[in-house]
């Protein structure tokens, strides 16, 4: 078998927390006006049961995200994900506070994310992912690109790879 293969599979094999980025991960980063209720996105149930699958398999989920909104808010909380933060101008700083509360260590977590913004956290996590649209830059910086596109698919690829690949 491929040792590039080999390889990231041992990284998956150790997860214990899978972070998230919201816009362009989760959604395809697209926004809506919707009249008396604002702006809002789109979420695909399938990368939900992803996600929902890595928690059931024991794996913790958190968000960190740049944007804040109200259907990203009562998405992550329809999701059961505990540790979410919005606004995030610093995501190391908020991934090392989480860190510390879950006692964990930057090997063992995960990061999904699309932007150059997150390219310090995806450096900094011991296995890093995109979906397809992400910038040349953050698809050259992480260990597995998607092949489904962001908010209809990525994330629950991503998801279904850690489960295949982690220890049992």
């Amino acid at each position: 078998m491929n040792q590039d293969l080999e390889a990231l599979k041992a990284r998956v094999s150790k997860l214990a927390l899978m972070i998230f980025d919201i816009d362009g991960t989760l959604t395809d980063g697209r926004i809506f006006w919707v009249p008396n209720s604002g702006w809002t996105q789109m979420y695909s149930v399938r990368d939900g049961m992803g996600i929902k699958r890595l928690q059931e398999a024991g794996i913790e989920v958190a968000a960190i995200s740049g944007g804040d909104s109200l259907s990203a808010q009562m998405r992550m909380q329809s999701l059961g994900i505990k540790h979410v933060h919005f606004g995030s101008q610093d995501k190391v700083a908020h991934f090392e506070k989480l860190l510390q509360l879950l006692r964990v260590t930057p090997e063992v977590c995960g990061y999904m994310a699309d932007e150059v913004v997150d390219l310090p956290l995806l450096r900094a996590v011991g296995f890093s992912a995109a979906p397809p649209e992400a910038p040349d830059e953050v698809r050259a910086a992480v260990h597995y690109v998607a092949s489904r596109p962001a908010g209809n698919g990525a994330a629950r690829e991503v998801c279904e790879f850690v489960l295949r690949n982690r220890m049992s």
